[in-house]
C-alpha cells in the first residue's frame, strides 16, 4: 500500500471522522463514507487506510466541509487530491501547481482578491487550519 499523498490532510480527516463519530455514531458515519464500521474504527484509532479507502475518506471530508459551510486550506488540499486522483504520481506536483496557478489567474482576471490560503498553497507552505478546519 503506497503512503498517502503529502497533500492529503490525513490527520485533519481523521479528526473530522472522530468528531463525526462523537456527534452521530460510528455506524452512521461509516455508512455515509461508505466503509465498514470496523474499518472506520481502525482509521479513527490511527491506522493508515488503503488507497481506495483514503479516496472515500477524502471525498467524505470535502463533502462534509462543503455541506457545513466550513472551508479551510485542509479542505482545499483534500479537494485537490480528489481532482488529481488518476494523474501519475510523478506528474502530480506539476498538475497541482498548474491547477493552483490557474485558480489564481481566474481570481486575478475576475478582479477578486486571491484568497490567502491559495497563495500559501501555491508557495508550498503548510496549511493554516483556521477555525472549523476539522469539518
Amino acid at each position: 500500500m503506497p503512503p498517502p499523498s503529502p497533500h492529503v490532510p490525513l490527520e485533519a480527516i481523521r479528526e473530522a471522522a472522530r468528531r463525526a463519530v462523537a456527534e452521530i455514531s460510528l455506524r452512521a458515519v461509516a455508512r455515509s463514507i461508505p466503509m465498514s464500521p470496523m474499518g472506520l474504527q481502525h482509521f479513527v484509532n490511527g491506522t493508515r487506510p488503503y488507497r481506495s479507502t483514503l479516496r472515500k475518506l477524502t471525498a467524505w471530508y470535502v463533502n462534509r466541509g462543503a455541506s457545513r459551510g466550513e472551508f479551510s486550506e485542509e479542505t482545499a488540499q483534500a479537494a485537490l487530491a480528489i481532482l488529481l486522483d488518476g494523474i501519475p504520481e510523478g506528474q502530480q506536483a506539476d498538475a497541482r501547481a498548474a491547477l493552483l496557478d490557474r485558480l489564481t489567474k481566474l481570481h486575478e482576471d475576475a478582479n477578486t482578491e486571491v484568497p490567502a490560503w491559495l497563495a500559501r498553497l501555491r508557495a508550498g507552505e503548510p496549511p493554516d487550519p483556521g477555525p472549523g478546519s476539522a469539518g
